[in-house]
């Protein structure tokens, strides 16, 4: 007995007369959609006494991203001034994040920026000075505009820390 050719079987025989003057079918795909914001949030912790810090989140919906960080931006520094304290004082010389917003201010840069003056605040050491120091020569994320505006900070910190 001879063994049927597994190509050839009768159902494949059968498929391939009715398919053969058919096109196969044209799958469309779907128009690529833009991704769009649904929701934007920045989140920080502020030292007030021994691990009693307060982390505000603001959360907005916006159309871009520069919009929606705009928006937070001064609502986050106007905690920070109302609520930073170190050792449960408010101190005389802190200076509160300086943010300006601008248009074409990158996110990124604008959150090492406020991160960096943080540090330099509550930095209460030399050793700690310089590691920020350090720090923010080398960063990525802070562009040149930042670190000159944060030279007057480090400046002052290093006369406080020095007395």
């Amino acid at each position: 007995m001879e063994k049927e050719n597994p190509i050839l079987t009768k159902k494949t025989l059968e498929s391939a007369k009715k398919n053969s003057g058919k096109r196969a079918p044209v799958k469309r795909k779907a128009p690529v959609k833009q991704p769009e914001i649904i929701s934007y949030s920045i989140k920080m912790t502020i030292p007030t006494v021994a691990y009693g810090n307060i982390q505000p989140e603001i959360v907005v919906k916006a159309n871009s991203l520069e919009e929606a960080h705009d928006f937070i931006v001064p609502h986050m520094n106007k905690l920070w001034k109302e609520y930073y304290l170190v050792d449960g004082k408010r101190p005389a010389t802190i200076k509160a994040p300086k943010v300006e917003v601008k248009q074409k201010q990158s996110p990124v840069s604008s959150v090492a920026l406020v991160k960096a003056t943080q540090a330099i605040s509550s930095c209460r050491s030399m050793d700690a000075y310089d590691l920020i120091v350090k720090q923010v020569r080398i960063s990525v994320k802070l562009t040149d505009k930042d670190k000159e505006s944060l030279q007057p900070i480090l400046k002052d910190k290093y006369l406080e820390l020095k007395k």
